[in-house]
Formats: C-alpha cells, structure tokens, sequence
C-alpha cells in the first residue's frame, strides 16, 4: 500500500509545480519533505543584492512552504543546507539560520554541504529541511 501524499506549494511558487514538474515540499502521513529553497523572491528572481539578503530568501522561502504546510520552523527536523563557497558563506548563514533556528528546544539536526554548483549561477545556497507535523 503507498502512502498518501499531498504537493504543498504557496501560491507564489505553483507555477513551478506545474510548469517545473517541482513539488515545493510533499507532506506523507506526519512529515513534511520540504524541497530544496533558494535565493529567489516572490516573483521567482533570484536575490542577488547582497549574500545576507540572498540567504535571508533562501530562509524566508523555507518558512513561506513550511506555513502552506501548516508547519513553522519549530517543527523542523532536519535541515540541509548546501553551499556554493561553503567558508566564505558560512559566518553569514549562520547569522541568518540562528534568527530562524535560535531556540535550543526545537533545534533541528543540520547538514551543511559544499558543492561545485546549484541549479542556476545565481543561486548561491540552498536549504531543504524535513518537518515532523503529526495531523
């Protein structure tokens, strides 16, 4: 028997279930899978005015598909992050992560990975996570 799943997408970003064949995150039973984020605004460009404000997207994103799910923060965990220059990035990721992450009680485990590239040159990082949310 397979399990029930649900394609979760906030309204900005379901022209990318359609269009991309990209589930933004896909809830089975109590988990929510959350796919990869990156540093793009609401209108799908990518954030490339500085490094903060690029992984600040990265993480509002994250949290816009976690709230579609009827998640937060709280209830992620795991996180995956993968880095394009994972030194240099480092110091401003986890500026921005300990704003969304702070609190010791719901801190989820975290990878962080370097890679060579992610999906477009603009893209400078990228977040996944796995969400517990029993219904």
């Amino acid at each position: 028997m397979t399990a029930a799943r649900e394609v979760i997408a906030p309204s900005f970003m379901a022209s990318l279930v359609e269009s991309g064949n990209y589930a933004p995150a896909v809830r089975a039973g109590d988990f929510v899978y959350v796919s990869g984020q990156v540093g793009r605004d609401e209108t799908m460009t990518a954030v490339t005015s500085s490094l903060d404000d690029h992984i600040e997207a990265v993480f509002r994103n994250l949290v816009a598909v976690l709230e579609a799910s009827g998640c937060s923060v709280a209830d992620v965990v795991e996180l995956v992050s993968y880095h394009v220059d994972l030194a240099e990035q480092m110091p401003a990721f986890q500026a921005v992560k300990r704003r969304y992450f702070g609190d010791p009680a719901t801190m989820p485990a975290w990878t962080a990975v370097g890679v060579a590239a992610l999906n477009s040159p603009a893209f400078l990082v990228e977040v996944k996570a796995v969400a517990y949310s029993p219904r």
